[in-house]
């Protein structure tokens, strides 16, 4: 090994000096964890009360991001986790304002990686450190990132909508994304969690009996790649299906569906086939008092979309993507029946109009002015 004042110069600068010039910061890495229902796993600390966080933590000298993931699941979860799949890298400034309070900070890079989704037997098995973490909570995701910091809660956001995505991970500075955001992030997207639905019940190609009014009607709309068509809300980045409420001037429940999908997304539909229905025992989906009834669904192919509307109904213009049976049913957070629900849409578009079975993939946006027929 050469003597110090042999060491080779790096370009035109000492070895000691280029040193000093390298920027030094820390690393941290976290996990994002879901449950069936698409609900986020987040911890409530004992050292920051009042805000939630992934879990995880910073990394010890000489660790790997994925050693310090899967170290922090064991520490503060007591649970063993695959994190070899990588969603988000954030880098966070050293001016960063949220990080005043932080004696030293230099700056962080932190890695976010897919712990997948735990299942009961799992959550049953969680351990908390009692020194460290007071709580964990399973949130939808909406209400878990207004407590957490806001740059960890759209950091979340950003990791949740790669998960979905499948476009690669998320690029970060600051929680904010850089360069070509993909679709799911340009629109701020965030899954729905319609808890009323967790527990109600898909009868697939079946009618509902007479007792039993039908409320909605929602459609499955397939172009010719096995893609269907989502509405993403502005408001919120909530996504929905083409459909919504029975009326009494409509020739019953398909009809509502073409009407509303026209409304919506100015989305013209043909082929319009009956595959099932939900039933809602109690009313609790359509609202209180209701009483039990159905929503029934469809399927049908895209004939052709025009320029993007302003639904009547809402007042509001809809965004319009195109995204796989899979990831539409994690997008709408319908749970079980819902995922029943995709799959079911899918093999019945396959086995009627011989439209092949879409895999996930990056989410596709329509363009404001629409499509042309199909």
């Amino acid at each position: 090994m050469p003597a110090d004042d042999e060491r080779e110069p790096v370009g035109l600068m000492a070895p000691e000096e280029y040193a000093r010039s390298r920027a030094a910061f820390w690393g941290g890495a976290a996990v994002l964890f879901t449950d069936a229902q698409g609900r986020v796993l987040v911890l409530d600390p004992a050292y920051r009360p009042g805000t939630l966080l992934l879990p995880g933590g910073g990394m010890d000298q000489m660790e790997r991001p994925s050693v310090t993931a899967a170290r922090e699941v064991a520490e503060e979860l007591g649970l063993s986790a695959d994190v070899s799949r990588l969603l988000a890298v954030d880098w966070v400034s050293q001016g960063n304002p949220e990080y005043e309070g932080v004696y030293g900070f230099p700056g962080e890079a932190v890695f976010v990686w897919d712990g997948g989704v735990l299942e009961e037997g799992a959550v049953a098995r969680i351990r908390l450190p009692e020194d460290e973490i007071s709580a964990f909570h399973f949130l939808p995701p909406a209400e878990a990132a207004p407590r957490m910091l806001p740059i960890e809660g759209r950091r979340m956001l950003a990791a949740l909508r790669a998960r979905i995505d499948r476009a690669g991970p998320a690029v970060l500075e600051d929680g904010d994304p850089t360069g070509e955001a993909p679709t799911l992030q340009r629109y701020g997207v965030i899954p729905r969690i319609a808890a009323s639905y967790q527990d109600i019940s898909w009868y697939p190609d079946t009618n509902p009996p007479s007792s039993l009014p039908v409320k909605q009607a929602w459609t499955w709309a397939f172009d010719p790649l096995g893609r269907v068509v989502v509405l993403v809300d502005p408001r919120d980045g909530h996504v929905v299906m083409p459909g919504g409420t029975v009326e009494e001037d409509d020739d019953g429940a398909e009809a509502t569906a073409l009407r509303e999908a026209l409304e919506e997304a100015d989305l013209h539909l043909h082929d319009a086939t009956y595959i099932g229905y939900l039933l809602d025992p109690d009313g609790k989906v359509y609202g209180p008092g209701t009483g039990p009834n159905a929503r029934a669904r469809f399927i049908a192919r895209i004939a052709s979309l025009g320029p993007a509307p302003r639904d009547v109904a809402t007042g509001i213009t809809y965004g319009r993507l195109l995204v796989s049976p899979e990831q539409a049913a994690e997008l709408l957070g319908l749970g079980r029946a819902g995922r029943e629900q995709a799959a079911y849409a899918a093999r019945a578009a396959a086995a009627r109009w011989g439209i092949p079975l879409s895999p996930p993939h990056t989410a596709v946006e329509i363009p404001h002015a629409g499509i042309p027929p199909c």
